[in-house]
């Protein structure tokens, strides 16, 4: 675990470091659109449906939750094998546009995801990855 350092004015301050417990409060705003619900039914995070049920998504390819309408892109970069890996998920929570035209090499692909993080994506990927246990 590591400490991030902020500058401000002349005063150097410590920002908390991320911890497990952090994905938990860090997905709260996933949930207006995942949901996390196990294969027996058991609701793990009641949510949205406007995105796929996050349950098993950690090492998954992505655009792979059957019966989810996932754009063209996405279902392109899953038929290209794409998986998401903490690396993959962190880059694209910071910008899933920018995240599939670069891994697609295809200026016009789009995600149908407009929520972006700009840290704390590896938190949400380790909170995730824990409820699956």
């Amino acid at each position: 675990m590591t400490f991030r350092h902020f500058i401000i004015g002349a005063v150097l301050c410590l920002a908390t470091p991320v911890k497990s417990q952090d994905g938990a409060r860090l997905f709260e705003p996933c949930a207006a659109c995942h949901s996390v619900t196990a294969p027996d039914g058991t609701v793990l995070v009641q949510g949205g449906r406007a995105g796929p049920d996050l349950y098993g998504v950690v090492g998954r390819t992505v655009a792979g939750k059957p019966g989810f309408n996932y754009s063209s892109s996405m279902q392109e970069a899953r038929g290209r094998g794409l998986v998401w890996s903490e690396p993959n998920f962190t880059a694209y929570m910071r910008n899933p546009n920018l995240f599939l035209q670069e891994w697609l090499g295809d200026p016009s692909a789009r995600a149908r995801m407009a929520f972006r993080i700009e840290s704390g994506a590896p938190a949400i990927y380790r909170y995730l990855q824990s409820l699956e246990r």
